[in-house]
């Protein structure tokens, strides 16, 4: 590995380090999405029967025993079912406005690192060539081994920014994906919630 490194030149510590954090975030952000995951139908059923039956301090009970943030807003639904639909639809806003930043948190790091990552391994294509081009102005080309050295620096800081590239943005996508999704369930359990307000 680290053999692998030197030979890929300066500009693989960088890369090195790019690779770390987007692990690190991805990590992260995995734990996050699998730590707030809920069964949707069965918050949702249980929620609406308790309601129904205008057994308030059950429902909040129901949404204490779920995790994340749709749990969250529909307690602050059900704690605030008393006032006008107005009001709890801006008291929803509020509440996303807090709950959804926590799911995109470093999400846009990953964007970055996809970016930066393949134009450092590009940086390091250009300075393996200057090195082959530079070997083959001082030495001549009497063998291809002057040149071997640069090209080979060339090839694995290359392949070295496309291999973190393309992971990282694949999981970028997919943890926006899931912010959205988020943002459309929070939506969607609102308003079947609010449907039950006479």
């Amino acid at each position: 590995m680290v053999s692998y490194i030197l030979k890929g030149g300066f500009m693989m510590w960088p890369l090195l380090a790019c690779s770390i954090i987007s692990v690190a975030i991805t990590i992260d952000r995995l734990l996050f999405f699998y730590r707030i995951s809920i069964d949707e139908k069965q918050l949702m059923s249980e929620l609406k029967s308790a309601v129904k039956n205008h057994n308030l301090k059950n429902a909040m009970s129901v949404c204490n025993r779920h995790p994340g943030p749709v749990a969250r807003i529909m307690l602050v639904i059900v704690e605030n079912f008393s006032q006008d639909k107005g009001e709890i639809e801006r008291i929803i806003e509020r509440e996303s406005i807090n709950e959804i930043p926590a799911a995109e948190k470093y999400i846009m790091g990953l964007a970055i690192i996809a970016s930066i990552s393949t134009l450092m391994g590009f940086t390091g294509t250009v300075t393996g060539m200057i090195r082959a081009f530079a070997d083959i102005a001082s030495r001549g080309v009497s063998s291809p081994s002057v040149v071997a050295s640069g090209i080979s620096e060339a090839l694995i800081t290359t392949a070295t920014g496309l291999i973190i590239a393309i992971p990282t943005i694949v999981f970028y996508h997919y943890f926006n994906y899931r912010v959205g999704r988020l943002t459309l369930e929070i939506a969607k359990c609102s308003n079947e919630l609010l449907e039950l307000k006479s």
